[in-house]
C-alpha cells in the first residue's frame, strides 16, 4: 500500500521543458503524480511531507538499452565461469544498483526472462520496472553467435550463457518462430541483430545481418503480437534495411551517416545511442582480456560514437538513451551522461533519459513530471542541468520513488 506524500520546497526539472519550476511542490498519492505547483498546497488526507529545499526533482531515470545478465563484461565465457545461480544474484545486485542510482524503468536488450520482471513486481526483490526483450534473435554467424571459428559444434537454436541468452535463427520460418516464442514467454519487444558488433568473434562492425526478407517477417510478426523491434545495427547499410523494415529503435548506431538519418528522422525512428561503453573501453584496453580483432572493433565503434549523436541530432532523429554497460562498467553510468552531453547538452541529454526514453520504450505513463502520470520522481542535491556529473553519482541521489513508493531518502 502507498502512502501519501508531499514534497515541497523543491527545483523542479518536468523532464520536457527546460525552464524550471522553482520553489515547487508535488503531491502523490495512490502512486501516481496528483497536483504538481507552487504555493500552498493542502489536502484532507494523511501526508508525510519532504522539505526538498536543496534538491532537484525529476522523473526517476530510464535506461533504454541494458543487459542485466552480463554481469561479466565477458558475457560470452562468464557461463564457463560462473554458476546460474550466482548470476541471478549478482543480476539482482545489478537491479539495486540502478535503483539507487534514480533508474526507475530499464528495458533489457536481451537476455533476462520474465521471471526477474515478476519478482519486482511481486515485490521479492528491489529493483527498477523492467521491460523485456527475453532472448536476442541473431542469424548464424551474427552479432549473438558467440562461438569462435574453432568450435565445430553445431550452435542449436537456442545459445544459453546464463544470463546472456540468444536465439540463432536463419530463414523466413525460423525467424517467424523465434518472434513468437518470445513473445510467448512475454516479451515487451523483440531484440533483433541487424548487424555485426564489438563483442562476437566472427562477424565484421560493417556486416548487415538478415535478410530484408527476414528483418520484414520479424517486424510483422511482433507487430500482430503487439510489440515493436528494437535492432542492433551499427552501420548505414544496416540502419537503412532496419527503418525500411519498420523497426522502432535503433540500437548504438554508432556509424550512422547523413543519409541513415535522414531516414530515421523521416520515419520517426528513435535512436538509442550507447556511447560509454565503447569509448571507455577504447580508452582503457588494459581492463580487458580483447583480442586484437575485438579492440579493433570496439576503437572504430568508439570513434563513431559521438559523430554519429552529431549527425542524429542535425537531422532531427529523436534521441533516448541507453547505456549497455556490462559487467563492472556499469561504475561508467555518469560518465555515459557526460559524454552524450558533449554534443546535446545538458538538458537534452536528461530529456533523452526521461520523456523522449519513455516515447521510444511506447510508455506514456512515465518520463514526465506531470498530474496524471506514475509517481517514478528522483531527488537530486544540486542541480544537473549545470552539472550533469550529478546523474549517476550515488552521492548525490537523494531521493528515489518508483510508484509512489520510497526505495531511496538520503536527506
Amino acid at each position: 500500500m502507498t502512502e501519501n506524500y508531499l514534497l515541497t520546497n523543491a527545483t523542479i526539472f518536468d523532464g520536457e521543458n527546460e525552464t524550471l519550476i522553482e520553489g515547487g511542490h508535488i503531491y502523490v498519492a495512490d502512486g501516481l503524480i496528483r497536483d504538481v505547483g507552487t504555493g500552498k498546497f493542502s489536502s484532507t488526507q494523511s501526508v508525510t511531507s519532504f522539505d526538498c529545499r536543496g534538491l532537484t526533482l525529476l522523473p526517476g531515470l530510464i535506461d533504454a538499452h541494458v543487459h542485466l545478465g552480463a554481469v561479466e563484461v565477458d558475457f560470452g565465457g562468464q557461463a564457463r565461469r560462473l554458476s546460474s545461480s550466482l548470476i541471478a544474484i549478482l543480476m539482482t545486485k545489478r537491479l539495486e544498483h540502478y535503483m539507487n542510482l534514480g533508474f526507475t524503468t530499464l528495458r533489457d536488450a536481451g537476455g533476462t526472462d520474465w521471471g526477474f520482471r515478476q519478482a519486482i513486481r511481486d515485490e521479492l526483490i528491489v529493483g527498477p520496472d523492467l521491460i523485456l526483450s527475453n532472448r536476442m534473435i541473431s542469424q548464424t554467424g551474427g552479432h549473438g553467435d558467440m562461438r569462435d571459428r574453432g568450435e565445430s559444434t553445431a550452435q542449436g537454436h537456442d545459445c544459453s550463457t546464463h544470463g546472456m541468452i540468444f536465439r540463432i535463427a536463419d530463414g523466413i520460418s525460423e525467424v517467424r518462430q523465434a518472434v513468437r516464442e518470445q513473445i510467448r514467454l512475454g516479451a515487451d519487444f523483440i531484440k533483433v541483430m541487424a548487424s555485426g558488433g564489438a563483442a562476437s568473434p566472427t562477424d565484421k562492425l560493417h556486416q548487415p545481418q538478415f535478410s530484408t526478407e527476414e528483418l520484414s517477417v520479424i517486424v510483422a510478426e511482433a507487430e500482430m503480437g503487439g510489440v515493436y523491434v528494437a535492432a542492433h545495427a551499427l552501420p548505414p547499410s544496416a540502419i537503412l534495411r532496419a527503418v525500411a523494415a519498420g523497426a522502432r529503435t535503433i540500437e548504438h548506431g554508432n556509424l550512422l551517416d547523413e543519409e541513415s538519418a535522414q531516414a530515421m528522422a523521416t520515419a520517426g525512428t528513435y535512436l538509442i545511442p550507447t556511447v560509454a561503453t565503447y569509448v571507455m573501453a577504447a580508452r582503457h584496453p588494459e581492463r580487458y582480456n580483447h583480442t586484437a580483432e575485438a579492440l579493433e572493433k570496439i576503437s572504430d565503434a568508439a570513434d563513431g560514437a559521438l559523430r554519429s549523436l552529431e549527425i542524429a541530432h542535425r537531422h532531427g532523429v529523436a534521441i533516448g538513451s541507453g547505456s549497455d554497460l556490462l559487467g563492472e562498467e556499469i561504475m561508467w553510468l555518469n560518465r555515459e551522461f557526460e559524454l552524450k552531453s558533449e554534443v546535446l547538452g545538458n538538458f537534452q541529454t536528461i530529456r533523452s533519459a526521461t520523456s523522449v526514453n519513455a516515447r521510444a520504450i511506447n510508455r506514456s505513463d512515465i518520463g514526465v513530471i506531470e498530474v496524471g502520470r506514475r509517481a517514478d520522481i528522483i531527488g537530486v542535491t544540486g542541480n544537473p542541468l549545470k552539472n550533469i556529473g550529478l546523474l549517476g553519482d550515488p552521492k548525490a541521489m537523494a531521493l528515489v520513488m518508483k510508484a509512489g513508493k520510497v526505495q531511496r531518502i538520503k536527506f
